[in-house]
């Protein structure tokens, strides 16, 4: 869920940042399980739930809060879509607004692990995002809050573990990362966009399983640091940005994850101070083995 932390309060961008709001699986390949990102999507394609994500932005003016949900679904084994949305909140002394979000839907597909020799994790895939316009509150499409123009994103995304090399303190590293182009439905008022992102992540589970088993407590052996930015670049208008550093905490069926949301931009410092995110995610994979936890279609269409 990747647009809460700056989105709402930047009124008349609303509908590029919101393309940074899609599916968010996790993915395995090889040694490799690649987390959960809360900024940014990731490769993978799986049956989870996101709920609640939260998002709480200082602004000049006002506190904004927003509070999402997505759930995210097999087709195939390889190809799955996702809806998410957000409850949005805003209060300064003077006034109050709140309302939901306009809903987004995501179509991805996910290529098999690329493993060309031993310890090798790359892995990518394809999707398309549409923001459904009109489908949120009117009050706030009014307000300038959220968007009032539909787009769609034709969106690649990557991700590369470090375990193919030879120094066994960089093989927990993890970079996955995504690039989008946001076509506005109207570019006049709305313009359209490049939206891109990465994430540098260090996995203690892969140390604890793969280079070194740690006399450590329990609770470290699961957490994955992480930083993440996210960048969108509109072709009428100046980039906006943050920067996200935290932790991932998994468990067996669950993730937590915690981060700070600093601005990386002049524009989106003029708009907002250091915020706050914080996720609970579900595989439901994991546990349910009827068709809320599975493929419908028992099939990987790349073979």
């Amino acid at each position: 869920m990747k647009r809460t932390a700056f989105r709402a309060i930047l009124p008349g961008a609303a509908f590029i940042l919101t393309m940074h709001s899609v599916a968010q699986a996790h993915v395995v390949c090889g040694d490799r399980v690649f987390p959960t990102t809360l900024t940014l999507d990731d490769p993978g394609v799986s049956d989870e739930v996101s709920l609640p994500t939260i998002a709480l932005t200082p602004t000049p003016f006002a506190q904004s809060n927003d509070y999402g949900y997505e759930w995210d679904k097999t087709i195939t084994e390889d190809l799955g879509f996702a809806v998410n949305g957000d409850y949005l909140s805003q209060r300064s002394p003077t006034q109050k607004s709140s309302g939901w979000d306009n809903i987004t839907v995501t179509l991805k597909d996910q290529h098999p692990c690329i493993q060309r020799h031993e310890h090798e994790e790359l892995t990518w895939s394809v999707g398309l995002i549409r923001l459904i316009p009109g489908t949120g509150s009117t009050q706030l499409r009014n307000a300038g809050a959220i968007a009032s123009v539909g787009s769609t994103a034709p969106t690649f995304y990557f991700g590369r573990g470090l375990g193919d090399v030879s120094a066994p303190y960089l093989r927990p590293l993890a970079i996955t990362g995504e690039v989008s182009r946001v076509f506005s439905d109207s570019p006049g008022p709305s313009p359209s966009a490049w939206s891109y992102a990465a994430s540098l992540q260090y996995s203690m589970p892969y140390v604890q399983q793969h280079i070194k088993a740690l006399r450590i407590p329990q609770f470290l052996t699961r957490l994955t640091p992480i930083v993440e930015v996210a960048m969108t670049s509109p072709d009428i208008g100046s980039p906006t940005g943050t920067i996200a550093p935290g932790v991932l905490y998994d468990a067996n069926t669950w993730q937590l994850g915690a981060e700070a949301v600093i601005p990386a931009s002049m524009a989106t410092r003029q708009v907002q101070g250091t915020g706050f995110i914080i996720q609970y995610h579900e595989f439901l994979d994991s546990f349910y083995k009827s068709w809320f936890g599975r493929p419908l279609i028992n099939r990987n269409l790349w073979e």
